[in-house]
C-alpha cells in the first residue's frame, strides 16, 4: 500500500506503507506508460518512438487513486498514465532495490557434493515443476547434470531443444566427442584436457554446452568442472591488480580448419556495470597472440598465469564420471570443463554435444515459472 506520494515536474517519490521510499524520474515513467495508446495490447511492445515524446515533457499532476495506484497527467499534451504500487515497487530504482534484484550466483568448489544440481529426465519431461527445479539449480551454479535420458544418438538435440534452441556451428547441429584419426580438435583425442570454456573464438561465444553420454566403458575420461566465477573471485581477493588487468585488456582467440577460420577478441574475465563477475573465457589451446601495448604484456601474462594457477587448484575441481544416459549442461562462460585421459584400447568413450544460446534456458525457466504461477493463481 502507498503511504504517501510527492511530485515535482520532473519526478515522483513514493513511500510504501511497509517502509522505504522510491523516486522515479518523469521521462522514465512516461516511457513506461502501459496504456493502449503507448503499448500494443497483445504483445506489450511500444507503439511510439522516443522522438515522439515531447521535448518539454513534465508532470502536470500526480495523484493517488485508492490505496495502490498512481495517476499521472502529463504536460504539455495531457496524456494520462497509471501505475500500480506492485509494478512500481518491483522496479524500484534505489541502489538497495537494484542490488536485491540481481541474481547472485552460488559459488562452489570441488566439495559441492550432494548440492550438485541433478535432474531426472523422466521427471523433467513429465512435470514442469521438476524441469524448473533443474533449471533453477543450473542457473544458480552454472551447470547441472541430467540423468536417465535415452541412450540413443542425437538425444542431446532433444534435450537442448526442450531447454532452449540449438545453435548451429561449423561442427553442425551437434558433434561427436571420441578419439578419431587426424583430429581437428584435441577433444577428438584420448588425451586429458585442462578445464576451459568452449569456442571463445566465436562472436558471440556459445552460451551453453551440453554433453550427452552414449558409451563410457574406457578407463579414465572422467569429467572435470571448475566454477570460473569462484576462481575469478579468488583471484580478485588474492591479486586485485591481476584481476583488473584480465577484466580490462582483451585478447584474441582463433580456430582454423579446412572449412573455418574463426576469430574473436574478448577479456578473460567479464564484469558488469557494478563490477560483478559475469563471464570467464579461458582456453589455452585457442588463445591467439596478445595484441596489447608492449608495456603491459609481461604483467598480462603474469596475471594470466595466476588465473590458470587458481583454475588448476585441486580443491576447486569437481570430478565425476558420465554414465550412458547422463547429460551435463554447462554455462560456457562459467562452468569450465575438462576431462582426464582415457585409454581407447581398453574400451570406448562416446559423447555427443551441442550448443544452446544462454537466453534460451533463461526464457524456458521464465515460461515454466509463469505457467506454474498461473495454475496457482499467482500473478507473474
Amino acid at each position: 500500500m502507498i503511504d504517501s506520494l510527492n511530485s515535482t515536474s520532473s519526478s515522483i517519490s513514493v513511500a510504501w506503507q511497509g517502509g522505504g521510499v522510491a523516486t522515479f524520474p518523469a521521462i522514465w515513467l512516461r516511457d513506461n506508460c502501459r496504456c493502449a495508446q503507448c503499448r500494443h495490447p497483445g504483445n506489450g511492445q511500444r507503439l511510439y518512438e522516443i522522438t515522439d515524446l515531447p521535448t518539454d515533457l513534465a508532470i502536470a499532476q500526480a495523484v493517488r487513486q485508492g490505496d495502490d495506484v498512481v495517476r499521472i497527467t502529463w504536460a504539455p499534451d495531457g496524456h494520462v498514465s497509471t501505475f500500480t504500487q506492485d509494478w512500481l515497487e518491483d522496479r524500484n530504482l534505489s541502489p538497495s532495490a537494484r542490488r536485491a534484484r540481481k541474481q547472485r550466483p552460488t559459488l562452489w568448489s570441488g566439495n559441492i557434493g550432494e548440492a550438485m544440481p541433478v535432474g531426472d529426465w523422466r521427471q523433467m519431461t513429465a512435470a514442469p515443476a521438476a524441469e524448473l527445479a533443474f533449471l533453477d539449480g543450473y542457473h544458480a551454479h552454472g551447470f547441472g547434470l541430467i540423468r536417465h535420458s535415452p541412450v540413443v544418438p542425437e538425444t542431446v538435440l532433444a534435450i537442448a531443444n526442450r531447454l532452449g534452441f540449438v545453435r548451429v556451428t561449423n561442427y553442425g547441429t551437434y558433434f561427436d566427442v571420441m578419439s578419431v584419426p587426424n583430429p581437428t580438435n584435441l577433444a577428438y583425442t584420448p588425451i586429458g584436457l585442462g578445464v576451459h570454456s568452449d569456442n571463445p573464438y566465436r562472436d558471440p561465444t556459445p552460451g551453453v554446452q551440453l554433453l550427452h553420454c552414449l558409451l563410457s566403458d574406457a578407463p579414465g575420461g572422467d569429467t572435470l568442472l571448475v566454477d570460473g566465477f569462484n576462481a575469478a573471485s579468488i583471484l580478485r581477493k588474492e591479486d586485485p591488480a591481476a584481476f583488473d588487468l584480465l577484466a580490462r585488456v582483451p585478447v584474441d582467440f582463433r580456430f582454423r580448419s579446412g572449412d573455418a577460420d574463426l576469430r574473436a577478441r574478448q577479456t578473460l574475465i567479464s564484469v558488469d556495470e557494478d563490477g560483478d563477475i559475469v563471464g570467464v573465457h579461458f582456453n589455452n589451446r585457442s588463445l591467439d597472440w596478445l595484441d596489447a601495448p608492449v608495456e603491459i604484456v609481461e604483467s598480462w601474462f603474469a596475471a594470466y598465469r595466476k588465473l590458470a594457477d587458481v583454475l588448476h587448484r585441486p580443491d576447486g575441481e569437481l570430478i565425476f564420471r558420465l554414465e550412458p544416459g547422463d547429460c551435463v549442461v554447462m554455462r560456457n562462460d562459467r562452468a569450465l570443463h575438462g576431462r582426464t585421459a582415457f585409454d581407447p584400447s581398453r574400451g570406448r568413450r562416446h559423447l555427443q554435444g551441442c550448443y544452446v544460446d544462454k537466453d534460451g534456458l533463461e526464457s524456458r525457466a521464465r515460461v515454466l515459472r509463469r505457467t506454474l504461477n498461473e495454475k496457482k493463481g499467482v500473478a507473474a
